[in-house]
């Protein structure tokens, strides 16, 4: 048996309903099949033995040398989601845990007291490239429905609307005179929107974001203000320094790769640096980065961090979730991309660490079935609600 029809095998409730034995009707269904197809029962019998193996009570056992053959035969694209306790018993926990691989490319691991939830949740989509686009006139555009090609054009500054989700400003036909015009890009929950100066800088928002500046840069800086979060990739200019403000603090760059996540409900406002040098300022504080580092400001103190996860803060920006955090900080993130509140019934266990790699083009209920798996808290939807219970 082929390792896709193991996977096939593995992602069905069913068999492993038939490998714990959770369900007299799903392990009479396994055993007819099995007796249908002979020739696979030896390769599903180690499969079963392995699951057990991992999800036994005793705490002594370790991962089988089997399972890792089995593992190494995997696809190694495969991306997951796995729980981890921040205990003395994390090694257990680990070793005693079943491995379950979905089709949809999440990884997951199971602790011995899984319970699948038996109910189907209900769903909301992705979100995508929405935006609104405010005008120096005040006239507001919605991105997400106006047509390609030219959507806007004030004192010869055109604004162009590409089909891959963003918008550039062309100024061909302006003149040096021109007055300094603000627009703002805007995305709600559950958008993102990519936006090209007028100076080549490259600006990524994520959702629930804004990002002001001008349609063409006059004066000696480029200045920017952010709220929410963005990726930015600043067309260099060494006499003309680019500024972002954002949440109480500037970051000055000559050009440069960086990431600033400044939303007004998290407690950290953290500016991420991929390549050149940042300074940041706040009052009379002022702090240098270097790549690989992370400037994290929590009220009026400003601390570096060289233990930065890069693609773990630049995953949003290229297409999924990337999760080191607890149950809350994940929460936190769909809030935002899916555009929903999230209400909780139950208190969580803040020991409780969920790392793993899921894509943000997923129906919401792909994420929130897997986290259920661990067996610790449950999800109902309503509406664009989620109830987080036990």
């Amino acid at each position: 048996m082929g390792d896709q029809e193991n996977l096939q095998l593995i992602e069905q409730e069913s068999f492993l309903n038939y490998c714990f034995k959770r369900n007299d009707q799903d392990v009479q269904y396994w055993e007819e099949w099995l007796l249908q197809n002979p020739q696979r029962r030896q390769e599903v019998d180690q499969l079963r033995q392995m699951l057990l193996l991992m999800g036994e009570e005793s705490r002594t056992r370790t991962i089988s040398s089997d399972f890792a053959s089995l593992q190494n035969r995997i696809n190694h694209s495969a991306q997951g989601l796995k729980v981890i306790r921040s205990s003395a018993w994390l090694k257990w926990s680990i070793a005693a845990s079943v491995l379950v691989l979905l089709s949809v490319g999440l990884l997951f691991y199971i602790s011995q007291n899984t319970k699948i939830a038996g109910q189907k949740l209900a769903d909301v989509a992705p979100g995508g490239n929405k935006a609104t686009l405010i005008l120096a006139s005040g006239k507001k555009i919605d991105l997400s429905g106006a047509g390609n090609g030219a959507i806007a054009d004030e004192t010869g500054i055109k604004v162009i609307k590409t089909a891959e989700g963003k918008i550039i400003y062309d100024l061909s036909n302006t003149t040096a005179a021109t007055n300094e015009q603000y627009n703002t890009i805007e995305t709600p929950k559950g958008g993102q929107y990519q936006v090209n100066l007028a100076d080549g800088t490259k600006v990524w928002l994520n959702a629930a974001s804004s990002l002001r500046y001008p349609t063409h840069f006059s004066g000696n800086e480029r200045r920017v203000e952010l709220t929410g979060e963005g990726y930015f990739e600043v067309a260099h200019q060494k006499d003309k320094p680019f500024k972002v403000a954002s949440a109480g603090q500037t970051v000055e760059v000559l050009g440069t790769h960086f990431n600033i996540m400044a939303y007004h409900d998290e407690p950290v406002v953290k500016t991420t640096l991929l390549q050149g040098s940042v300074r940041i300022s706040m009052g009379k504080q002022q702090t240098l980065l270097k790549p690989g580092e992370q400037a994290l400001r929590s009220g009026d103190k400003i601390s570096v961090s060289e233990d930065v996860d890069m693609e773990d803060v630049v995953a949003w920006k290229n297409g999924y979730f990337k999760f080191n955090e607890s149950l809350e900080g994940i929460m936190s993130k769909i809030s935002r991309w899916y555009g929903v509140e999230v209400v909780y019934e139950t208190k969580t266990d803040p020991n409780l660490t969920y790392s793993g790699k899921i894509s943000r083009g997923r129906n919401i209920s792909a994420i929130l079935k897997i986290i259920e798996f661990n067996g610790d808290v449950h999800f109902r939807i309503e509406g664009r609600k989620v109830y987080v219970t036990k």
